[in-house]
């Protein structure tokens, strides 16, 4: 089960969805988490208007003194979070390109490098297999160096 730190930034880049959060606020009780508002918004429906599942999950997040970080900052851990699923072998490169976007705001080098190196996944139809594989090497370096580094946080 994510903390709700994570559940934070996976929410601020859409890798959650509102109709989600009441079962993952569920989660988060079961694990020892508690506010009120999280107890409310465990206690709703997915198909509860997602203006009112938005607020409960802010609401909740300051209760447990967690900020939803900004839409850089969210970008910034889907680096971080991608490298390390690719350094730990649970995805392939070709699968972090499909969710790395180039207008990611990657603020330190190797952030840069990973973006640089993912770059842009269309390309991949039109290489030969020796620079496929060179590619490949290239992205897990990045990615084996990014995962290496401090995860960006919103607080």
């Amino acid at each position: 089960m994510d903390q709700p730190a994570t559940l934070a930034w996976k929410y601020a880049a859409s890798l959650i969805h509102e109709e989600e959060l009441p079962m993952l606020a569920a989660h988060l009780l079961a694990a020892g988490h508690d506010s009120p508002s999280l107890c409310d918004l465990a206690g709703r429906s997915r198909r509860e208007h997602p203006a009112t599942i938005r607020r409960l999950f802010g609401h909740a997040m300051d209760e447990l003194g967690i900020l939803i970080p900004d839409d850089e900052t969210a970008e910034r851990c889907l680096l971080h979070h991608l490298a390390t699923q690719l350094a730990a072998g649970a995805m392939s490169p070709a699968e972090a390109a499909a969710r790395v976007w180039q207008g990611t705001e990657a603020l330190t080098d190797p952030e840069q490098e990973f973006v640089a190196a993912v770059g842009l996944e269309y390309h991949l139809d039109f290489m030969s297999p020796e620079e496929l594989r060179a590619w490949e090497n290239t992205v897990r370096l990045a990615a084996k160096t990014l995962a290496g580094t401090d995860f960006p946080h919103a607080q």
